[in-house]
């Protein structure tokens, strides 16, 4: 398997094959704190988010070729097919405390900015004319607006990662500390936990997962990622892959390279 991966716990870039630890490459992300958010943007550009902004990459090199940097405060950067770029995160507008919704242009000019009340935010994702956001104990899905619509609510969910909605309907969520991942069905019940420590062997060591990617072939890849810091490469498989149905298939992890897992993107 061939990913970007991001090492929130040395603050580096990679780009990793899992069947050799000597291929790929890595770049420091001093430069761009708290990367958080990776989308392919074609075959050989990706789009990385990051505390003040985001930027556009070469997959092959790891060279930056574009950079929006211009907040405090993003959590989560979403390039849509249309070539609009939507960036969340908390008091963007440099308001009082709210969450915002800024959406850019091709030209990365500001033509709209959405936000309402709230304290906390990390993943977003468009979800119909709306969307999805991680609001720590609760996925928030909200109009165009940012209108509340109806709350996913999972026991055990703190700092809950990501949300995405499935072409079927159902909604998949990351649940952080929780250290799980939920299946909501099209009507928001939550239908399916999976990948908690009762279920998956004890050197998984599941400690918060993070990102995740559901594959075309219906396996979900999930970043297991293991606390702040340079030295957590060892306390637990860092890459995880269930099938459709929740089942753990497999694991991967170096912890000679990388301390703690965040951000993935298949390849």
């Amino acid at each position: 398997m061939t990913l970007l991966a991001i090492d929130e716990g040395r603050q580096r870039l990679h780009l990793v094959d899992t069947a050799d630890a000597r291929a790929g490459w890595q770049r420091d992300l001093g430069d761009f704190p708290l990367a958080r958010d990776l989308q392919r943007l074609g075959r050989d550009r990706a789009l990385v988010g990051f505390e003040r902004g985001f930027i556009e990459i070469d997959i092959a090199s790891g060279a930056v070729l574009r950079t929006c940097d211009r907040w405090s405060g993003v959590t989560a950067a979403r390039r849509l097919p249309d070539g609009r770029t939507l960036v969340t995160g908390m008091n963007l507008d440099g308001g009082t405390e709210g969450i915002n919704v800024v959406t850019l242009d091709s030209d990365l000019r500001e033509i709209e900015s959405v936000r309402r009340d709230g304290d906390y935010v990390r993943g977003m994702r468009p979800a119909g004319d709306g969307y999805l956001l991680c609001t720590n104990d609760h996925i928030l899905e909200t109009d165009a607006m940012l209108r509340p619509l109806r709350k996913l609510v999972a026991p055990g969910f703190e700092h809950a990662w990501k949300a995405e909605r499935l072409p079927g309907g159902d909604t998949l969520v990351s649940a952080g500390y929780g250290a799980f991942m939920a299946r909501f069905d099209a009507e928001g019940v939550l239908v399916h936990t999976f990948g908690g420590a009762a279920e998956v062997p004890e050197a998984v060591a599941p400690f918060f997962y993070a990102t995740f990617q559901v594959l075309d072939d219906g396996r979900i890849v999930v970043a297991n990622w293991q606390d702040h810091g340079p030295d957590n490469g060892a306390k637990g498989r860092q890459l995880l892959v269930f099938g459709a149905d929740g089942a753990l298939l497999d694991t991967w992890s170096d912890a000679e390279r990388i301390s703690s897992l965040q951000g993935i993107l298949v390849l």
